[in-house]
C-alpha cells in the first residue's frame, strides 16, 4: 500500500495504491469536508476535479455546474435540519457538519487498513475503516458514530460506505456516460439485470441545483424483495465502473443521489423514512453500521461484479465445506407426503450415484407445521434415526428440511402460553399469513430463553438423528419488532441472534451442513450467507427459467453457494432432460424429481452428467462468469440463447453452460484468449476457431463445453 499527498486547485488528496485501485481521499481546504473517490490504477490523470460551483450560461439559457463535496460517512441526528431530498436523509445537516480530523494505516500479512476519524463542533464524531485483503479487488468499509458530547443523540441514518464524487472522468453531469445497474427481486423470478440510463432515471441534473435521490430498499426480515442488495454505476466511456454492496441481513438501502453537479453512492441501514430505524446513542457510546463491500474496475458488470463475489470466499473457506458435493432433495418427487418407505426407495436408486447428502423436505413432521419438529410416526413407524442410519449405510448423508424461526398454526408451540418467546410489534405478537394460509408466529432469536428452546427442539433432533445437513427454510417475514430504540433496530439485533445461533449450531455439529434457503432466494445477501454453506437460488424447480434465474445468480452470489434444482422425471424428453441437467453446472448441483421411474436410459445421464460436473467443479468453485443473452428476458416467452461463460482462476480453463430457447439464435463469442473444446456434455453444434466460441443449437436443448487454452508446440 503506498500513500501519495498533494495539494490542487482547493484540495488537498490523499492516495493509497492497491493492486488495481487507487483510493484517494479528497479533503476541502474551506470546509475540511472529506469524501472517497475510487479509481482505476492509471486513470488518475483523467479525474475532472473542478470541485467549484461554475454559473454556465448557454447562449443565454442558464446551465450551472452546481458542486458541493460529499462525505465518507453520510448521517442524520434528529436535532438537526433534514435534507431538502423527500425520500432521504444524506446530506443532512449532520453530514454537513463533519470535518475531516485524523488518517492512520496499519497493515500485517493479510490486510492493509485506512482509519479516518471525522469530527463536529458539537463533540460527536464518526470513524470510517477502510479494509483491504491482499489479493483482493475489492474493499470492505465500515463506518462507526462516536458520541463524544456530553448529549444523548438519536441516529435516524447513517451509511456503511459512500463513493462521493462520481463522473469523475466527465465535465458534465454524467447523463450521456452513465448507466446504473440494479437486479431485481421477486419469487421465482430473481435476479434480473435493469441497465438505466441517468436519463431514463430522470436523474440528469437541472439548469441550477438539483437535489434527487434515486433509493433502493428491502424492509424487513427477508433481504431480497424486490431488489437485491447490490447496485453499480458504469461510466460507458471509460469502462470504468463502481460496485456497492452492504453486508447486512435486515432492511436496507442503497441510494444513488445527486446532489449539485455530483453523483453518490452509498448503501447501509435502511434509515427511518424507509425502514423505521432510529437509535438512541449515549455520551462516550458508538454505533457501529454494518460492514459494505466497494470496488471498481476496468471492465463492465461483469468484472465488479466478480470481483465483489470474489470478496465472499473468505467467509465460504472459513465455514469449511470441503469440495462440491451433490445433493439430493425429494421436495419436487413427494411435495411433503413423503414417508420412511418411499424415501429409503428412493435412496436405493440415488446410492447409485455420485449424491452425498439425501435430503427430505417439508413433510417429515407432524402436522406439517412449524414448531414442534416431532416426528410423523405414522410416516416413519422406527423413529427418524433408524431411517437416517439406513440413509448413511448407503453410503449417503441425511438431511432434513426446518423452519425453525417461526411457529405456525397447529402446532402446540403456537399457544398462547408460549408467547414469551415470540417477537411482537407495539406489544403485540406479530403474525404473518404463511404460504398455505395459517398464521406464523416468529421466535425471537434475542432471547437466552429462545436459544434453551431451540436447544432442545432442534440441536437435540439433530444429535440425537445423526442429521448431517440442515435445509433452513424462512417462508414470511416482518418488518420489524419492539426495541427499546425502533422496530429498525429491534430487526437488526433479532437477526444478529440468528446469525448468532447458526454459529453455535455450527459448533455444537462441526459437521453439519447448512442451506439458507427463504421461499427460495429471498435471504441471499452476504452476511446470511456468511454462516451457511450454500443457499437455494429460487423456488423455480422444474420451468423453462430455471437457467435463466440460475444464470442471473452469477453476478449476485457464489456459484459454489448456488445451489439448483435439476428435476429429472420419466415423461420428459431427451432434450427436457439435457436442458434440466446443464442448469446444474451454473452452480451446485441438487437432483430431484421421479429418479426411481426414470427408464434405464435416462436414469445413465445421471452419471455421465455427475462425472462432468467433477470434472469442472474446479472452475464453478473458483472462477469468474460473463453472461450473454441474444434476447431480452421476458420469463414467461423465453427467446434466443444464453451462454454463461466461467473462466477458471487461473484461465487456463473454461466452462460453457449453453441454453437455447425458443427461436434459439447463433452467438459468436470473442474469448480472452485461444481456447479449443477439450470435452463436452450434449454438444453438437457449438465450435471454438481464433480465439471465438460459435454457441448454436435446437429448441429447448442445452450444450456444455469444458475448454482450455490452445497449446503452441515449438518444433
Amino acid at each position: 500500500m503506498n500513500r501519495t499527498e498533494g495539494h490542487t486547485k482547493n484540495y488537498t488528496h490523499y492516495d493509497y495504491k492497491f493492486e488495481k485501485t487507487t483510493v484517494r481521499y479528497v479533503v476541502m481546504d474551506e470546509t475540511k469536508a472529506v469524501f472517497m473517490l475510487l479509481i482505476p490504477n492509471g486513470t488518475e490523470k483523467l479525474i475532472n476535479d473542478d470541485y467549484y460551483t461554475k454559473k454556465i450560461n448557454d447562449e443565454g439559457f442558464p446551465n450551472h455546474m452546481d458542486w458541493f463535496p460529499g462525505s465518507l460517512v453520510h448521517l442524520h441526528l434528529f436535532h438537526h435540519a433534514t435534507p431538502i431530498y423527500e425520500n432521504g436523509l444524506k446530506y443532512s445537516e449532520s453530514t454537513r457538519k463533519l470535518r475531516f480530523n485524523s488518517q492512520s494505516t496499519d497493515e500485517n500479512e493479510t490486510r492493509e487498513i485506512i482509519t479516518t476519524t471525522l469530527i463536529s463542533d458539537e463533540g460527536w464524531g464518526a470513524t470510517h475503516i477502510l479494509t483491504h485483503y491482499k489479493g483482493e479487488n475489492g474493499f470492505e468499509v465500515q463506518s462507526i458514530f462516536n458520541n463524544s458530547s456530553d448529549k444523548e443523540v438519536t441516529l435516524g441514518m447513517i451509511s456503511s460506505a459512500s463513493l462521493d464524487g462520481l463522473c469523475p472522468f466527465s465535465q458534465d453531469d454524467g447523463s450521456t456516460s452513465l448507466v446504473y445497474h440494479t437486479f431485481r427481486g421477486g419469487w421465482s423470478i430473481e435476479g434480473k439485470h435493469i441497465c438505466r440510463t441517468l436519463p431514463e432515471m430522470n436523474m440528469e441534473k437541472s439548469w441550477g441545483g438539483s437535489f434527487e435521490n434515486e433509493k433502493i430498499s428491502v424492509m424487513g426480515s427477508k433481504s431480497v424483495g424486490r431488489y437485491y442488495p447490490y447496485a453499480a454505476l458504469e461510466d460507458i466511456q471509460t469502462g470504468c465502473t463502481w460496485g456497492i454492496k452492504p453486508k447486512h441481513s435486515s432492511s436496507w438501502q442503497i441510494e444513488l443521489s445527486r446532489y449539485g453537479t455530483s453523483l453518490s453512492l452509498s448503501c447501509g441501514i435502511s434509515d427511518y423514512k424507509s425502514g423505521v430505524w432510529c437509535k438512541k446513542v449515549k455520551p462516550g457510546e458508538s454505533y457501529k453500521a454494518p460492514i459494505a463491500y466497494v470496488a471498481v474496475a476496468m471492465g463492465g458488470i461483469d468484472e465488479v461484479s466478480n470481483d465483489l463475489l470474489e470478496m465472499n470466499n473468505r467467509d465460504i473457506d472459513a465455514y469449511g465445506e470441503e469440495g462440491m458435493p451433490i445433493i439430493f432433495n425429494d421436495w419436487v418427487t413427494h411435495w411433503g407426503d413423503s414417508s420412511e418407505e418411499k424415501l429409503l426407495s428412493l435412496a436405493e436408486k440415488m446410492k447409485q450415484t455420485k449424491v452425498k447428502y439425501f435430503v427430505t423436505d417439508d413433510g417429515w413432521q407432524e402436522g406439517r407445521t412449524a414448531g414442534d419438529w416431532k416426528v410423523d410416526t405414522v410416516k416413519f413407524p422406527n423413529g427418524f434415526k433408524a431411517y437416517a442410519d439406513k440413509i448413511r449405510e448407503m453410503g449417503m448423508i441425511p438431511g432434513v428440511w426446518m423452519e425453525f424461526e417461526s411457529v405456525r398454526e397447529g402446532s402446540a408451540q403456537y399457544a398462547e402460553e408460549n408467547d414469551n418467546l415470540n417477537l411482537k410489534m407495539g406489544g403485540t405478537v406479530i403474525k404473518n399469513t404463511a404460504f398455505d394460509g395459517r398464521s406464523t408466529k416468529f421466535l425471537d432469536m434475542r432471547k437466552p430463553e429462545t436459544i434453551a428452546h431451540l436447544d432442545k427442539i432442534l440441536i437435540k433432533f439433530l444429535k440425537e438423528n445423526g442429521i448431517g445437513y440442515l435445509k433452513m427454510d424462512y417462508n414470511a417475514s416482518l418488518i420489524g419488532c419492539d426495541d427499546e430504540d425502533s422496530l429498525g433496530q429491534g430487526l437488526i439485533e433479532h437477526m444478529q441472534g440468528l446469525h448468532d445461533f447458526l454459529k453455535r449450531l455450527k459448533k455444537e455439529i462441526p459437521d453439519i451442513i447448512i442451506e439458507n434457503c427463504a421461499a427460495g432466494g429471498s435471504r441471499l445477501d452476504p452476511k446470511m450467507m456468511s454462516v451457511t454453506a450454500m443457499s437455494s437460488f429460487s423456488d423455480a424447480h422444474e420451468s423453462m427459467e430455471v437457467p435463466i434465474i440460475a444464470a442471473n445468480m452469477q453476478y449476485l452470489i457464489s456459484p459454489r453457494q448456488s445451489q439448483i434444482w435439476c428435476v429429472l422425471k420419466n415423461e420428459q424428453s431427451e432434450s427436457h432432460m439435457r436442458y434440466v441437467i446443464a442448469s446444474g453446472f451454473l452452480g451446485r448441483l441438487c437432483w430431484s424429481g421421479y429418479m426411481d421411474k426414470l427408464s434405464d436410459k435416462q436414469f445413465a445421464m445421471i452419471p455421465d452428467a455427475e462425472s462432468f460436473y467433477e470434472s469442472v467443479s474446479h472452475i464453478i468453485k473458483h472462477g469468474r462468469s460473463r453472461i450473454y443473452r441474444t434476447q431480452p428476458v421476458n420469463y414467461r416467452a423465453l427467446k434466443g440463447t444464453q451462454a454463461v461463460i466461467r473462466y477458471s482462476e487461473n484461465r487456463d480453463e473454461i466452462l460453457a453452460v449453453c441454453h437455447f430457447f425458443d427461436e434459439p439464435d447463433e452467438i459468436k463469442i470473442k474469448l480472452d484468449g485461444d481456447y479449443v473444446i477439450e470435452a463436452s456434455l450434449y454438444n453438437d453444434a457449438c465450435t471454438a476457431e481464433d480465439g471465438i466460441l460459435t454457441v448454436k443449437g435446437s429448441t429447448r436443448d442445452a450444450a456444455v463445453l469444458k475448454l482450455s487454452k490452445r497449446r503452441i508446440c515449438n518444433d
